[in-house]
């Protein structure tokens, strides 16, 4: 019917402008945007482009806790609660009234998703020490329907102040790390690597990636490299190594861990 086709195209096209469609879901996407002739809504667009462009220039402001309660609480069962409805459609066109956002069912929880990463977001940014690349990175990674947080503390009485999380996406094979109160390094003496232990891949871990911790109070984001792909990460380790990093590591200084 076209009622359940069009309810359908709502809920992909919601996928779509968060990133969240497979190669299946896609190719429906395609074949149901033909079939309906349209390219989906562009006010949903227009939204995600505005948020993720405040996000960029930490412009945003913070949602009220009220609100932001309310979107966690709509948004972790939407099948459960009412969604929000279009307006009227101009009776000289048919189509919405200028300027306003179409919200059908999914688009809706697809707002609300938006809203709450760019919460998550703008509560992470301003005060740590993040350039374009990694701004982008963690819009990313915090829309990724599958992303994981793992808190990460420090080992050993050397690094016991050290603090942070882990925030990974198996789908997007993408993550990052914020982290705190560990000491700066020397690159030309020492560099922290990071290790990636997925059992069900082999018994080595995956190293991702070699990186500096510069001289500041702030906490910072770190890109996680995996130079191999991983689906089931365990444990991340990061490890402190001559420049450059090595291949295997023998983790005679193990600075901090976040495990599942």
């Amino acid at each position: 019917m076209d009622q359940d086709r069009s309810e359908r195209f709502e809920e992909l096209d919601a996928g779509r402008v968060l990133g969240d469609l497979d190669a299946t879901e896609a190719a429906e996407w395609d074949a149901l945007a033909a079939e309906l002739g349209t390219a989906g809504n562009p006010s949903l667009d227009l939204l995600a482009a505005e948020l993720e462009a405040a996000v960029l220039h930490h412009s945003a402001p913070a949602l009220p806790p009220e609100l932001a309660a309310a979107l966690k609480h709509r948004f972790v069962a939407p099948a459960a609660r009412p969604v929000p409805t279009a307006p009227p459609a101009s009776p000289i066109s048919g189509d919405p009234s200028p300027g306003k956002i179409v919200l059908g069912p999914w688009l809706g929880w697809a707002v609300a998703a938006c809203l709450l990463a760019l919460l998550a977001i703008t509560q992470l940014l301003p005060n740590q020490r993040s350039g374009p690349a990694e701004t982008n990175l963690v819009t990313r990674v915090e829309l990724a329907p599958d992303a994981i947080r793992l808190p990460l503390g420090g080992a050993g009485d050397a690094y016991a102040n050290a603090a942070g999380e882990i925030i990974w996406s198996d789908s997007r094979q993408e993550g990052y790390m914020k982290l705190a109160n560990l000491p700066a390094n020397d690159p030309q003496t020492h560099q922290y690597q990071l290790w990636i232990v997925d059992p069900a891949r082999d018994e080595f871990p995956v190293d991702g990636g070699v990186f500096d911790i510069p001289a500041g109070p702030d906490p910072v984001i770190i890109p996680i490299d995996a130079k191999l792909a991983v689906k089931n990460p365990a444990v991340f380790v990061i490890t402190l190594e001559q420049p450059g990093g090595v291949v295997r590591s023998k983790q005679e200084v193990v600075v901090a861990l976040a495990q599942s």
